[in-house]
C-alpha cells in the first residue's frame, strides 16, 4: 500500500496534524513499533527527529535517520521508511513547506538566488542540528492543537525563520542548491515524469504537480506529446506489464494489479477485461492450456 504524505485530506480530530485550510503544515510523528512502509511525498519536507532511528530507503542510498539531525526532502519521491528494533520510540517532527511560501523567502533573499546554480539536484539533503534548530523545533511543537488567531499567518512566518536558520549553518550552500532546484520553474520532461511514476497509484493531479503544470496544462501537453488522453495512456501500458507479469510469473491477480499501479483488484480485473477480451484469470488458463 502507498501512502501520501502529507495525506490529501487530514481528519480535523487527528491532532498530530498541524493542519489549516489551504494547506498541512506540519506532522508529529510516533512510531513504537518494528515495521516497513512505502510514502510517496507529495510536499517538499523537514524532518526533525527527536528520538530514536529509522531508515529510508532512497533509490541508491540508505539513510539512517537519528536524533540531532534535520533532513529536507523532495517532495515527488518514493521512500520505504523502515522502523527497526534498536530505534524504537520513534519520535519526529515534520515540517512541510509549500513552494509559495519558498518562493516568498526567495524573493526576499534575492541576492543568494541570483547567484549562479550549482551542478547536481539532489533529492535529499541531511544536516547536523544545532542550539538554535533545537529550539525552534520545541517552540513550534506548542502550536499543535491551538486555535490562535491569524494562526496561518503565524505558521508563514515562522517557515520564514526556519529557512533562515538553516541559511546560517554551515551547509548552507546546500541549503540553497536544494531550494533552487524546488523553485525551478520551467516544466519537468512530460515522458520522463510519466514513465518513472507509471506504476505508481498516482492521480493526475500528482503527475501534473511533479511536472510544474496546472492539471489543465498537463492535459493538453500530454494530448499533444502522445495523441490520446494520460489516463488512457497510462492505464494501457500497465495492462500490457500485467498482461506479460500474467504469462510469465506465478503472481497473485491481487499483486500483479498493485504492483502495476492499480490500488483496486476489481478494477484492474474489469479494465483488463475491456481491454484484452478476457479476465487475467482466463488468460491465464488459456496460457496453461498452450
Amino acid at each position: 500500500m502507498l501512502f501520501r504524505f502529507p495525506p490529501v485530506s487530514v481528519d480535523a480530530r487527528d491532532t498530530s496534524f498541524l493542519a489549516m485550510d489551504t494547506a498541512t503544515y506540519a506532522k508529529y510523528k510516533q512510531v513504537n513499533r518494528v515495521g516497513k512502509r512505502t510514502v510517496f511525498l507529495t510536499e517538499h519536507t523537514l524532518v526533525f527527529t527527536i528520538s530514536g532511528t529509522k531508515l529510508l530507503h532512497l533509490p541508491g542510498r540508505v539513510l539512517a535517520v537519528e536524533p540531532n539531525s534535520v533532513v529536507l526532502l523532495k517532495r515527488g519521491i518514493y521512500i520505504m521508511a523502515e522502523y527497526v528494533e534498536e530505534g524504537l520510540d520513534f519520535q519526529a517532527l515534520m515540517l512541510f513547506l509549500p513552494v509559495r511560501l519558498i518562493r516568498e523567502f526567495a524573493l526576499r533573499q534575492e541576492r543568494e538566488f541570483a547567484l549562479p546554480r550549482q551542478s547536481g539536484d539532489s533529492p535529499c539533503v541531511v544536516l547536523p542540528s544545532n542550539e538554535l534548530l533545537d529550539s525552534f523545533r520545541e517552540q513550534y511543537r506548542h502550536y499543535f492543537g491551538k486555535a490562535l488567531p491569524d494562526m496561518e499567518q503565524l505558521l508563514s512566518v515562522k517557515l520564514q525563520e526556519l529557512l533562515l536558520l538553516l541559511l546560517a549553518t554551515e551547509q548552507r550552500d546546500q541549503v540553497i542548491a536544494f531550494l533552487r532546484s524546488v523553485l525551478r520553474e520551467e516544466p519537468e520532461d512530460l515522458a520522463y515524469i510519466v514513465r518513472t511514476h507509471l506504476f505508481q497509484p498516482l492521480k493526475l493531479e500528482e503527475l501534473a504537480t511533479l511536472s510544474n503544470r496546472s492539471l489543465a496544462t498537463f492535459k493538453r501537453d500530454f494530448l499533444r506529446h502522445y495523441q490520446c488522453s494520460p489516463r488512457q495512456w497510462i492505464n494501457r501500458h500497465r495492462l500490457q506489464h500485467a498482461r506479460m507479469l500474467l504469462q510469465r510469473t506465478d503472481q497473485q491477480v491481487s499483486a500483479i494489479a498493485l504492483s502495476c499501479g492499480f490500488e483496486s483488484t476489481s478494477h484492474f480485473i474489469r479494465i483488463f477485461r475491456k481491454e484484452f477480451g478476457s479476465t487475467p484469470q482466463a488468460l491465464r488458463a488459456e496460457k496453461a492450456i498452450s
